[in-house]
C-alpha cells in the first residue's frame, strides 16, 4: 500500500476508490510540491488552474496531466536553483507511467511509443551532427591531401630526402580518408535506420491517436474506471461532499464516452441521489458533449418517464439549436418520446420561444423543417408561434412569412393552432375579439395570404370557426374573406345549423354581389 494510501484524513478521499499506482504518483509529486514552500491555493494560482484541480492531482485522486508534472519540475528547479538530479527526473517519469498504464493501458502505450519516438528523434540529430562534423574533417583532409599533393608535384624534380616523408604522408593521409569515408558511410546508414524507425513510430502513434480519439473525447486521460468512479461519487455523497460531487459528474458528462456516459446516468437515476443531481447532468451532457452525442443520447432521458427531467434536458438542448443544425436537431430527436409530441417538436418549441422577432421565427421553422413533411394538425411548435406573443398579430405573421417562403402545410398547422376551436364552444371571450384585430393590423397583401390560407383548409369546422370569429367581431374584412372562399368554391361549406350569426352577413354579402 503507498504512503497516500495508509495516510488518513487528507487522503480520504483516495481510500474511497483510488488507484494504487495513481497514488505513489500523487506522493512523488506532494514530496517535490513541499520543497516550494508554498499553499495549493497560492500554487493554483500561479498556474491558473482550479484549486481543487491541484488538490486531487498530489492527493493521488485524479491522474496529473504530463503537462502539470513538467511544469511542477520547472518550479522546483527554479525556486532551490538547480536542476533535479536524473535519477529523481527518471523516479517521478517512472511513476506517472506505472499509473497510465494502470488508469489507461492504450494511453500508456500511445505515451510509451511517445518517449520512443522523441528518444529516436534525438539518436537522429545527433547523427546528423556527426554527419556534419565527418563532412568537415573530410573536406579538411581531402583539402590537406590536395596541398600535399601541389607540395609533390612542385618538388617533384627535387625531391631527395623529403621524397619518402611526404609518399608516407601521402599514403597516411589516404588511409585516413578511407576510413572517414567508411565513418561517414555508417553515420549516413544509421541516419536511414533512424528515420526509417522514426517514421514507423510516428505511423503507429498517429493511429494510436486517431482510435483513441473515436473511442473517448479529448480530455480523458487518467480518468477511473467507470465502477471505480461509482464508487468515489457514492463515497463523496455519504461525505456531504456535494460540490465536489457536482464537480466530477460535469467533467464526467463531458469528457468519459458516450457509452459510459449512458450507463452512469441509468445508475444515478436508479440510486438514490437527488432527483436535481440526475437533471444536473443531463443538462451538462446536453450542454457539454458535441451535438451527435446529444441526440443520441436523448433516449436515455425519456426512459425513466420523468416529466420535469424531459422539461429541462429539452430546455438545455433548445439552448443550442441554431439555423445551421436545426434541421439535424429536429430529424434526430423525432423518434425519441414518451407521450404526446416527439421531443423535436419540444425542443423545436423551446428553440422559438427564445427568437427575437417574426423574421427570426420564420428562419429558424424553415431551416428545422426543411425536407420534412408537416402534419396539418401540427404540433407543439406550432402551438409555440400560434400562441407565443399576445399582444399583437406575431403568430399571424409567422405562418404569412412561412407561407411565402414555400411551406403553406406548415402555416396552415399554425393557422389551425391559431383558431383554436373547441367542440361545441362559441365565439365570447377577449381572444375572440382579439382575433379580428389582429387581422386588421396586418397589410392588405398579408391578409390575402391568410384568407387564402384559410379557405384551403381541411378541417371543415376549423375553417368555419376563423369564420364565426371574424363575424363576431364585426370585422369589415369579413366579406373579403367570403370572396375568397367563393373562389375556392367551399362557400357552401359554411355551417349555418351551428354558426346562425354567419347567415345574415353571407345575405348581405350575395345581395351586394348581385348588384
Amino acid at each position: 500500500m503507498t504512503e497516500v494510501a495508509r495516510t488518513r484524513g487528507g487522503s480520504s478521499e483516495v481510500e474511497r476508490g483510488g488507484i494504487a499506482e495513481v497514488a505513489a504518483l500523487g506522493n512523488e509529486l506532494t514530496g517535490l510540491f513541499t520543497r516550494l514552500g508554498i499553499t495549493q491555493s497560492q500554487y493554483a494560482y500561479r498556474v491558473h488552474l482550479d484549486k481543487s484541480a491541484v488538490s486531487r492531482y498530489l492527493s493521488g485522486r485524479r491522474l496529473a496531466p504530463q503537462e502539470f508534472v513538467d511544469r511542477l519540475v520547472r518550479e522546483v528547479e527554479e525556486h532551490v536553483g538547480t536542476p533535479l538530479r536524473p535519477e529523481a527526473r527518471e523516479a517521478i517519469r517512472s511513476r506517472r507511467l506505472e499509473a497510465l498504464r494502470a488508469c489507461n493501458p492504450a494511453e500508456y502505450e500511445l505515451e510509451t511509443l511517445r518517449g520512443e519516438l522523441a528518444r529516436s528523434r534525438r539518436d537522429a540529430e545527433r547523427v546528423n551532427r556527426n554527419i556534419e562534423a565527418l563532412h568537415v574533417l573530410l573536406e579538411h583532409k581531402e583539402s590537406e591531401a590536395r596541398a600535399v599533393a601541389d607540395d609533390l608535384t612542385r618538388l617533384r624534380l627535387d625531391w631527395g630526402a623529403e621524397r619518402t616523408a611526404l609518399a608516407r604522408s601521402q599514403e597516411e593521409l589516404r588511409s585516413e580518408i578511407a576510413r572517414l569515408r567508411e565513418d561517414l558511410a555508417d553515420a549516413e546508414r544509421l541516419r536511414l535506420e533512424a528515420e526509417r524507425r522514426g517514421e514507423e513510430l510516428r505511423g503507429t502513434v498517429l493511429r494510436l491517436e486517431e482510435e483513441l480519439s473515436r473511442r473517448r473525447p479529448a480530455g480523458g486521460t487518467g480518468e477511473l474506471p467507470l465502477d471505480d468512479f461509482k464508487r468515489q461519487i457514492v463515497a463523496m455523497t455519504e461525505a456531504e461532499d456535494f460540490p465536489e460531487v457536482a464537480r466530477e459528474l460535469t467533467e464526467a458528462a463531458a469528457s468519459r464516452p458516450l457509452e459510459e456516459v449512458a450507463e452512469l446516468f441509468r445508475w444515478l437515476w436508479e440510486g438514490d441521489l437527488h432527483e436535481t443531481t440526475v437533471e444536473a447532468f443531463a443538462t451538462d451532457v446536453a450542454q457539454l458533449r458535441p451535438l451527435g452525442d446529444v441526440l443520441a443520447f436523448a433516449r436515455e432521458v425519456v426512459r425513466p418517464a420523468s416529466h420535469d427531467l424531459e422539461r429541462t434536458w429539452v430546455s438545455a438542448v433548445a439552448t443550442r439549436v441554431t439555423e445551421r443544425n436545426a434541421a439535424t436537431v429536429y430529424k434526430g430527436l423525432r423518434e425519441p418520446r414518451r407521450q404526446g409530441d416527439p421531443m423535436s417538436e419540444w425542443v423545436l418549441s423551446e428553440a422559438l420561444g427564445r427568437t427575437q422577432n417574426d423574421a427570426d421565427a420564420i428562419s429558424l421553422t424553415l431551416a428545422a423543417l426543411a425536407g420534412t413533411d408537416y402534419p396539418a394538425k401540427g404540433g407543439r411548435a406550432a402551438k409555440a408561434l400560434a400562441h407565443w406573443r399576445t399582444s399583437d398579430p406575431f403568430g399571424l405573421r409567422v405562418l404569412v412569412g412561412l407561407a411565402r417562403n414555400g411551406r403553406p402545410d406548415v402555416a396552415i398547422a399554425v393557422l389551425a393552432s391559431a383558431i383554436g376551436e373547441e367542440p361545441g364552444r362559441r365565439p365570447r371571450d377577449t381572444e375572440d375579439l382579439q382575433l379580428g384585430r389582429w387581422i386588421r393590423e396586418l397589410d392588405d397583401t398579408r391578409i390575402d395570404v391568410l384568407f387564402d390560407l384559410a379557405a384551403r383548409l381541411d378541417d371543415v369546422g376549423l375553417m368555419n370557426f376563423f369564420t364565426v370569429r371574424l363575424a363576431y367581431d364585426g370585422s369589415p374584412l369579413l366579406d373579403r374573406l367570403f370572396d375568397r372562399l367563393a373562389g375556392r368554391g367551399r362557400l357552401d361549406l359554411l355551417d349555418f345549423r351551428s354558426f346562425p350569426e354567419l347567415e345574415r352577413p353571407l345575405t348581405d354579402w350575395r345581395r351586394s354581389r348581385r348588384q
